[in-house]
Protein backbone atom coordinates (compact mmCIF):
# COMPACT_ATOMS: atom_id res chain seq x y z
CA UNK A 1 0.00 0.00 0.00
CA UNK A 2 1.62 3.18 -0.87
CA UNK A 3 1.24 6.03 1.34
CA UNK A 4 0.56 9.75 0.95
CA UNK A 5 3.02 12.82 1.80
CA UNK A 6 1.14 15.68 3.05
CA UNK A 7 1.91 18.64 1.59
CA UNK A 8 3.21 22.30 3.43
CA UNK A 9 0.29 24.62 3.80
CA UNK A 10 0.61 27.58 2.09
CA UNK A 11 0.21 29.74 5.13
CA UNK A 12 2.98 27.72 6.60
CA UNK A 13 5.09 27.88 3.65
CA UNK A 14 4.72 31.69 3.66
CA UNK A 15 5.45 32.09 7.39
CA UNK A 16 8.76 30.25 7.13
CA UNK A 17 9.43 32.48 4.17
CA UNK A 18 8.70 35.52 5.81
CA UNK A 19 10.90 34.07 8.87
CA UNK A 20 14.13 33.66 6.97
CA UNK A 21 13.56 37.20 5.51
CA UNK A 22 13.87 38.70 8.56
CA UNK A 23 16.83 36.67 9.78
CA UNK A 24 18.71 38.03 6.93
CA UNK A 25 17.27 41.20 7.60
CA UNK A 26 18.97 41.34 11.01
CA UNK A 27 21.73 39.51 9.93
CA UNK A 28 22.65 42.13 7.28
CA UNK A 29 21.89 45.65 9.45
CA UNK A 30 23.96 43.70 12.34
CA UNK A 31 26.51 43.74 9.40
CA UNK A 32 26.44 47.11 7.64
CA UNK A 33 25.90 48.95 11.30
CA UNK A 34 28.75 47.42 12.50
CA UNK A 35 30.92 48.15 9.50
CA UNK A 36 29.74 52.02 9.19
CA UNK A 37 30.41 51.60 13.06
CA UNK A 38 34.04 51.33 12.46
CA UNK A 39 33.94 54.24 9.64
CA UNK A 40 32.14 57.14 12.34
CA UNK A 41 34.99 58.02 14.05
CA UNK A 42 36.75 58.48 10.97
CA UNK A 43 36.00 62.10 9.73
CA UNK A 44 39.04 63.60 7.89
CA UNK A 45 38.49 67.49 7.57
CA UNK A 46 40.20 68.91 4.64
CA UNK A 47 44.65 69.51 4.81
CA UNK A 48 44.79 72.62 6.55
CA UNK A 49 45.85 75.75 4.04
CA UNK A 50 48.98 76.97 5.62
CA UNK A 51 51.13 79.42 3.25
CA UNK A 52 54.52 80.77 4.86
CA UNK A 53 55.24 84.28 3.68
CA UNK A 54 58.51 84.75 5.80
CA UNK A 55 60.85 82.70 7.39
CA UNK A 56 64.18 83.30 9.15
CA UNK A 57 66.97 81.79 11.31
CA UNK A 58 68.61 83.36 14.29
CA UNK A 59 71.54 82.38 16.04
CA UNK A 60 72.11 82.81 19.65
CA UNK A 61 75.54 84.18 20.90
CA UNK A 62 76.34 80.91 22.29
CA UNK A 63 76.16 79.00 18.88
CA UNK A 64 73.63 76.33 20.35
CA UNK A 65 70.11 78.33 20.50
CA UNK A 66 68.39 78.69 16.98
CA UNK A 67 65.10 80.55 16.52
CA UNK A 68 63.63 79.66 13.57
CA UNK A 69 60.63 82.36 13.36
CA UNK A 70 57.59 81.68 10.48
CA UNK A 71 54.86 83.68 9.61
CA UNK A 72 52.34 81.74 8.03
CA UNK A 73 48.78 82.56 6.36
CA UNK A 74 45.54 80.37 7.10
CA UNK A 75 43.86 80.53 3.80
CA UNK A 76 41.19 77.82 4.90
CA UNK A 77 38.13 77.96 6.46
CA UNK A 78 38.85 76.71 9.97
CA UNK A 79 41.49 77.33 12.32
CA UNK A 80 44.79 75.44 12.76
CA UNK A 81 46.44 74.81 15.90
CA UNK A 82 50.05 73.41 15.96
CA UNK A 83 51.33 70.97 18.40
CA UNK A 84 54.21 72.72 20.83
CA UNK A 85 56.90 70.53 19.18
CA UNK A 86 58.44 70.21 15.61
CA UNK A 87 61.02 68.43 14.32
CA UNK A 88 64.20 70.88 12.83
CA UNK A 89 65.70 68.74 10.32
CA UNK A 90 68.89 69.07 7.88
CA UNK A 91 67.32 69.66 3.86
CA UNK A 92 70.69 68.66 2.74
CA UNK A 93 70.28 64.69 3.79
CA UNK A 94 66.61 64.68 5.32
CA UNK A 95 67.98 63.61 8.63
CA UNK A 96 66.03 64.96 12.21
CA UNK A 97 68.38 67.04 13.89
CA UNK A 98 66.14 67.54 16.99
CA UNK A 99 62.91 68.89 18.70
CA UNK A 100 62.10 72.40 18.55
CA UNK A 101 59.59 74.42 21.16
CA UNK A 102 57.13 76.14 18.98
CA UNK A 103 55.31 79.34 20.67
CA UNK A 104 54.20 82.64 19.62
CA UNK A 105 54.66 84.81 23.43
CA UNK A 106 57.70 84.65 25.66
CA UNK A 107 60.19 81.75 25.33
CA UNK A 108 58.33 78.54 27.22
CA UNK A 109 54.69 79.68 26.95
CA UNK A 110 52.64 76.73 26.84
CA UNK A 111 49.50 78.37 24.57
CA UNK A 112 49.52 76.19 21.20
CA UNK A 113 49.70 78.42 17.86
CA UNK A 114 46.24 79.01 16.72
CA UNK A 115 46.61 80.33 13.09
CA UNK A 116 42.72 81.48 12.62
CA UNK A 117 41.12 81.39 9.00
CA UNK A 118 41.98 84.37 6.57
CA UNK A 119 44.41 85.47 9.09
CA UNK A 120 48.44 85.01 9.67
CA UNK A 121 50.41 84.49 12.43
CA UNK A 122 54.01 84.79 13.09
CA UNK A 123 55.31 82.11 15.66
CA UNK A 124 58.91 80.87 16.17
CA UNK A 125 60.52 77.16 17.07
CA UNK A 126 63.54 77.30 19.47
CA UNK A 127 66.05 74.75 18.97
CA UNK A 128 68.71 74.09 21.60
CA UNK A 129 71.29 72.30 20.48
CA UNK A 130 74.37 70.53 22.55
CA UNK A 131 76.96 71.51 19.88
CA UNK A 132 76.63 74.54 16.91
CA UNK A 133 75.32 73.44 13.97
CA UNK A 134 77.25 72.90 10.71
CA UNK A 135 76.47 76.00 8.29
CA UNK A 136 73.26 74.84 5.89
CA UNK A 137 69.42 74.94 4.94
CA UNK A 138 66.88 73.48 7.50
CA UNK A 139 63.47 73.13 7.93
CA UNK A 140 60.97 72.37 10.72
CA UNK A 141 57.84 69.67 10.40
CA UNK A 142 55.11 71.27 12.07
CA UNK A 143 52.16 68.49 13.27
CA UNK A 144 48.68 70.11 13.68
CA UNK A 145 46.42 68.86 16.56
CA UNK A 146 44.24 67.11 14.41
CA UNK A 147 47.59 65.01 12.77
CA UNK A 148 48.32 67.03 9.29
CA UNK A 149 52.33 67.92 9.23
CA UNK A 150 53.13 71.18 7.80
CA UNK A 151 56.72 71.64 6.40
CA UNK A 152 58.23 75.28 6.66
CA UNK A 153 60.32 76.63 3.89
CA UNK A 154 63.83 76.23 3.71
CA UNK A 155 66.12 78.46 6.04
CA UNK A 156 69.35 78.96 5.93
CA UNK A 157 71.71 78.68 8.99
CA UNK A 158 75.23 80.09 8.86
Amino acid sequence: MKQKRKAISPIIATLILIVITVIAGIFLYSFVSGYMGTLSGTTNQPPPNIQFIASSAKVSSSSTKYNFTFTAENAGTSAVTLETNALVINASNGQSIGIAEVYTGPYGGTTPVTIAPNSESTFTAIYLSSSALPAGNYYVKFTTTSGYTIQSPTVYVS
